[in-house]
């Protein structure tokens, strides 16, 4: 399935996130692909906001991962950035939490064949300074994550 949408400020990226985050539950991958500069972190920082967590989400650029607690909820939330990551992935633990978590993953491109069949594919465009166009690819299993998102004010 797919479903595009566009966001034309800072506070739509983070509030559409933030609903998709509201309704997940715990067994989803998120594949962020998008240019540097693109929405990808603010994106995921309305992730982490609709699960709940309050703590300061930044791209774990040079660190590789970020794990958050997921209040009141039975998994956590791990954050990926793979831009300064060679094609060797085995040592940086990525393949050993997907599952019963919610992950989001800046840079996938570089591990599409070991990603879950049921991985949502976010791809963010630049549009303009504050417009970003997303286009969603995923499951039909998967569709439960849009509930409520017409509300985030994005055409």
């Amino acid at each position: 399935m797919k479903i595009q949408t566009i966001t034309t400020n800072l506070s739509g990226t983070h509030k559409l996130g933030e609903l998709i985050g509201k309704n997940l539950k715990g067994n989803e991958t998120f594949a962020l692909m998008g240019g540097l500069g693109s929405g990808k972190t603010s994106f995921t920082q309305g992730l982490a906001k609709g699960l709940g967590i309050k703590d300061n989400i930044t791209s774990p650029t040079f660190v590789l991962e970020r794990i958050y607690e997921v209040p009141k909820r039975k998994f956590n939330f791990h954050h990926f950035d793979l831009y300064r990551t060679g094609s060797n992935i085995r040592g940086i633990g990525l393949l050993d939490v997907l599952g019963d978590v919610v992950t989001a993953i800046e840079w996938p491109e570089k591990i599409k064949k070991y990603l879950p069949d049921d991985t949502i594919w976010v791809e963010i465009k630049y549009q303009s300074e504050k417009s970003r166009g997303f286009m969603f690819k995923f499951p039909e299993t998967k569709k439960y994550i849009f509930k409520n998102t017409k509300s985030c004010g994005c055409s």
